[in-house]
Order: C-alpha cells, then structure tokens, then sequence
C-alpha cells in the first residue's frame, strides 16, 4: 500500500471515528509498520500549525497582544507535542493496564489529528482573510475546540477500551502536555 492510500484509508477511519463509527479502526494499518507510518501524518499537520501559529487574534481593548511564536519555535513545538504524548503514554499505559491497547490508540491518535487540525482551521483562516473579526473567530475557535477535545476523548474511550473517566484524565494531560510545550517555546 503506498503512502497516499494509507493517508487516504486512514483520514476515511479518523473520519468515521468523528461520527462515532467504531469501525474507522478497520481502516488504519494495525501492525508495527502501520504504528511506525502514522507518525507521518505530521506532514500534514506541521504546515497547518505553522500557519495556525502566524494568525494572531487581537482582541479589541486587549491590554498587551500576545506575540506569536517565531516559525522555529513554532515547529519545534509541534515536532516536541508529536512525539511528547506518545512518549508520556507509554508508561501511563503501563500503569494504568492499558498497554495492550496503546499502538492502537497512538495510531488513531496520529491520524485524527490531521483532522483535529484541519477543524481548528477555518477561524483561524477567516479571520486571516478578514471574513470575521477576532470576537467571531474566537467564539468560534473555542466551540471548535470543544469538539476537537470531544473527538480526542471518544478516541482514547475507544482505542484504549477504557472508562470515560480514564478517557477524559486522558485528554486532560494531553492538552497540559500541549499547554506545557507551547509555553517552553515561546
């Protein structure tokens, strides 16, 4: 299978998975290789979160704007969250008994972020273009980031077998890990 066609069998799963169609996992390559080859979808990622990283949302009345990070920083840290989570997984997954289940659950990890991405797109791309103000993008932003958080919880429930809890303390640290990072590179 080439690469194109894994990526395109993987978003169709990752997809499925948004709609909370537990048979998206059929369509992801469950073997060592297919683990190894889902780190690749940072292809696509990288570049989007680079994008994301240069649109600033400047607030009306906003006191001081944040400055975005520099584009190495910016790279540096999706590089740093892409292999971070996985690498903080293993021994949460050893711990918690959920280490049968982890390569499936990295894989699906990987592969819906390209998606995950991809929906934190549009406010970020309307608001560069000037179809919205920064209000709208941001309101927008956060009910997208909902969803996203929404997916990233049904994904861990469903890759790792476990308990919603579980699933969401999951997520939890997965967003402080990001928190973390983008912290310690800009």
């Amino acid at each position: 299978m080439t690469w194109l066609e894994e990526l395109r069998r993987s978003l169709y799963g990752s997809w499925l998975l948004l709609m909370r169609d537990p048979a998206g996992y059929r369509h992801f390559a469950q073997s060592e290789a297919g683990f190894w080859r889902s780190f690749s979808a940072i292809v696509i990622i990288a570049p989007l979160y680079l994008y994301a990283a240069t649109v600033q949302i400047e607030l009306p009345n906003e006191p001081a704007p944040v400055s975005s990070p520099s584009l190495a920083a910016a790279l540096a840290g999706v590089v740093l969250q892409w292999i971070g989570w996985p690498l903080a997984m293993v021994p949460i997954a050893r711990l918690t008994g959920l280490a049968h289940a982890y390569a499936r659950y990295i894989i699906a990890y990987n592969w819906s972020s390209v998606l995950v991405i991809a929906l934190l797109m549009p406010p970020l791309v309307l608001l560069d273009i000037g179809l919205v103000g920064p209000v709208f993008a941001l309101m927008l932003s956060f009910a997208l980031m909902l969803v996203s958080l929404y997916y990233r919880w049904y994904v861990a429930l469903t890759a790792l077998e476990t308990t919603w809890l579980v699933a969401m303390a999951l997520v939890l640290a997965d967003v402080v890990l990001s928190l973390a990072v983008n912290r310690l590179v800009s």
